[in-house]
């Protein structure tokens, strides 16, 4: 991976880390502002196969973390009738949390996420 400079730290440019920083930011945001998530993973996809191999790792990573994300709240909103599907919703929060914050410090250190592909942690 290129050395870290202000440049490449702050460019929202497809590609480059800041990017992948962008996304990652996009999907916390979207615990609170509704869509944003869903933005960030359209801007997920659309640099999906820019950058060096790291970055489409993460891009992959983000792709994986929003649409797992997706299953698991849409399985305990299904559950809530049976009143454990809260439990199920607020376990999906926490997972998303994790994965979102295990990607940035694998971005930070200027490696790929662990394991894109893992359901769990």
């Amino acid at each position: 991976m290129p050395a870290m400079t202000l440049s490449t730290l702050f460019s929202f440019r497809k590609g480059t880390p800041g990017y992948a920083r962008l996304v990652y930011a996009g999907l916390l945001a979207g615990l609170l502002i509704p869509g944003a998530n869903v933005v960030a993973a359209g801007l997920a996809w659309l640099g999906r196969d820019t950058g060096s191999d790291v970055l489409q790792r993460h891009a992959l990573n983000q792709l994986h973390i929003f649409w797992k994300s997706a299953v698991f709240v849409l399985i305990g909103l299904l559950l809530t009738w049976f009143l454990f599907g809260i439990l199920i919703v607020m376990a999906a929060i926490v997972w998303y949390v994790l994965r979102i914050t295990r990607g940035l410090q694998a971005l930070a250190a200027g490696s790929p996420p662990d394991n894109p592909e893992s359901w769990l942690f």
